[in-house]
């Protein structure tokens, strides 16, 4: 799949960083004895950034996500101990603005459709919203902050608590990084035979909405009593109406239940580009209703 306009543009901009938010980062470490350690992390973290950037696969989303808001914190901290210059507020807005583009529903439909197979197409599916204030934050920092820190320790010359950070935040950022990348692979996927619905947050297995009966793909109504698959998530919802019942098992909490294979004829889905998915829905002939 083509790069989007603004995933260019975040690639774009995060080229930029070094010499815009460098400056900053530069003038706040000048004379510390850290300074080295600093430089070195936050050229890590630059490279891990651009690399993942310019590799559209949902790993490398998940990567990109964990890198772009660390120049944010970085800037911030630097600009707490060194009033920023003219260069310096280019170089927060510069970042600020990565990580704004990083975390997006374009940004992020390049990453998961580049490992697309074959004629299908992905739309990726909103995160509950009860995960989006705290608890995705939460794991961010246990994922992101504590390898760089480390890193920066280790190279000023403090072993000890370099490496015990650098310990615990291999293992934070394994979990982290796997616990982000189930929420970056729950997607809907438009194939010739239809509509594939793949979250194990909502399913235990993927199921799949043939073309043929489905009567009506468009916003849910208010009142609707349509099986709920979005697990939490807000905006605007989408129902899949069908003229045959489609059999499914919905996920399950508790390690080691089973799940019980139920039918319905209606379905509650939550994509991050409701408008898109309906567009490509009509062009691959599924019976689209927009009121």
């Amino acid at each position: 799949m083509t790069a989007s306009p603004l995933t260019w543009l975040t690639r774009a901009l995060w080229i930029l960083l070094p010499l815009t938010l460098g400056a900053l980062l530069g003038d706040a470490s000048h004379g510390t004895d850290g300074a080295i350690g600093i430089a070195v992390a936050a050229w890590a973290v630059w490279a891990i950034g651009l690399f993942s950037s310019l590799v559209t696969t949902p790993s490398a989303l998940v990567l990109l996500r964990l890198a772009a808001p660390l120049p944010v914190l970085f800037g911030i901290v630097a600009a707490w101990s060194e009033h920023p210059g003219p260069l310096g507020w280019i170089g927060l807005a510069n970042a600020a603005a990565v990580a704004v583009l990083a975390m997006s529903a374009d940004v992020g439909s390049a990453f998961i459709n580049g490992s697309a197979y074959g004629d299908e197409q992905r739309v990726s599916l909103r995160i509950p919203t009860p995960l989006l204030i705290g608890p995705i934050e939460a794991v961010w920092v246990c994922t992101a902050v504590p390898l760089p820190v480390a890193l920066s320790l280790l190279v000023q010359g403090q072993w000890v608590g370099g490496t015990i950070l650098g310990v615990v935040g291999c293992v934070l950022g394994f979990a982290g990084f796997t616990a982000l990348s189930r929420l970056t692979r729950r997607w809907l996927v438009l194939v010739p035979a239809g509509l594939t619905i793949v979250d194990d947050m909502a399913l235990a297995e993927p199921i799949l909405l043939k073309r043929s009966a489905i009567v009506r793909l468009g916003p849910a109504p208010a009142d609707s009593d349509a099986m709920d698959l979005t697990v939490g998530a807000g905006g605007l919802i989408l129902q899949a109406d069908l003229n045959e019942p489609v059999e499914l098992v919905r996920a399950v909490t508790k390690r080691g239940a089973a799940g019980t294979p139920v039918e319905t004829t209606s379905l509650l889905i939550a994509p991050t580009r409701p408008g898109d998915l309906l567009a490509i829905a009509e062009q691959r002939k599924i019976a689209v209703g927009r009121t």
